[in-house]
């Protein structure tokens, strides 16, 4: 028998400054902001991502960011903020 064990929630992991897969970190951003976070391929086959306002636009439209990392860098301070307002 295999036993799988659950990952914890998406803001668990941020606050423990764990690895978030894209889907993750969408989530999270949602949860926080209402902006999604875009994981696209672009005409290589590499991964690329775009983060996407409440409305659906794509922020910054035309500049994808090439790693999960570059997204956090520019999101992480927002969803640091909503953590800490919710904690307060």
């Amino acid at each position: 028998m295999i036993f799988t064990i659950p990952r914890p929630c998406p803001e668990l992991l941020w606050r423990e400054g764990a690895y978030l897969t894209p889907a993750e970190l969408s989530s999270l951003l949602e949860d926080c902001t209402g902006y999604t976070v875009e994981d696209a391929t672009d005409e290589e086959g590499d991964q690329i991502f775009y983060v996407r306002t409440p409305g659906g636009e794509r922020l910054e439209d035309g500049y994808p960011f090439v790693d999960i990392e570059t997204v956090e860098d520019l999101v992480g301070w927002r969803i640091d903020e909503a953590l800490a307002s919710a904690d307060s």
